[in-house]
């Protein structure tokens, strides 16, 4: 049987999903795939290069859930070795105008450990906002404060995304954890809906 946090999310996708018709595709409704180089700044140990998939569906004109999976094996503090790592989570939005929306998220943090050290559990809570610079180029920043594997970090995320059609797209993104000193550069092909 599949666990718990994957049938949530899948039940969750399923049913935004079924709800999330739309004329065009939105900032919120998503699935990709991106390669990451994830460089840990403390320690011996080596860069880790690995996959992120990520999948969000907006709902309900203010709402959306999203999960993210990072495959990686990559060294933590305290002796916590990666072994995969999902983020799951529900979202609230708001459209300022049909170019820039805000959002507020919590979400949860499951990472696997192939060390000694424990599964890492934990909730991050998070504000960010999304800019449609024109039709082909969108902004992303987003701020929030975790407590997976260290007490209290803070995490930034700066993403940019092209879309040479309004259905495909193609991203960077920098994913910086304060505390846990790792920051993920992944670039990756969306598809929006």
């Amino acid at each position: 049987m599949l666990p718990p946090h994957i049938l949530y999310t899948l039940l969750c996708s399923i049913v935004l999903l079924s709800s999330a018709a739309q004329a065009e595709p939105r900032h919120y409704s998503y699935l990709e795939a991106a390669f990451a180089y994830q460089s840990t700044d403390w320690g011996p140990y080596e860069e880790e290069e690995n996959f992120t998939f990520l999948a969000s569906a907006e709902a309900f004109d203010y709402f959306h859930v999203h999960a993210r999976y990072n495959d990686g094996d990559t060294y933590m503090p305290r002796g916590v070795i990666q072994d995969g790592w999902w983020t799951y989570g529900i979202g609230a939005h708001y459209y300022l105008n049909n170019s820039t929306s805000v959002l507020i998220g919590a979400d949860r943090h499951e990472m696997d450990s192939q060390s000694r050290r424990p599964n890492q559990r934990g909730w991050e809570y998070k504000v960010g906002v999304r800019h449609d610079i024109n039709a082909r180029w969108r902004l992303t920043l987003e701020a929030g404060e975790h407590n997976v594997v260290v007490d209290d970090d803070t995490t930034f995320i700066f993403e940019t995304l092209y879309h040479p059609r309004p259905d495909i797209g193609f991203s960077f993104r920098v994913r910086d954890y304060d505390k846990l000193d790792l920051s993920s550069y992944e670039f990756g092909a969306r598809w929006s809906y």
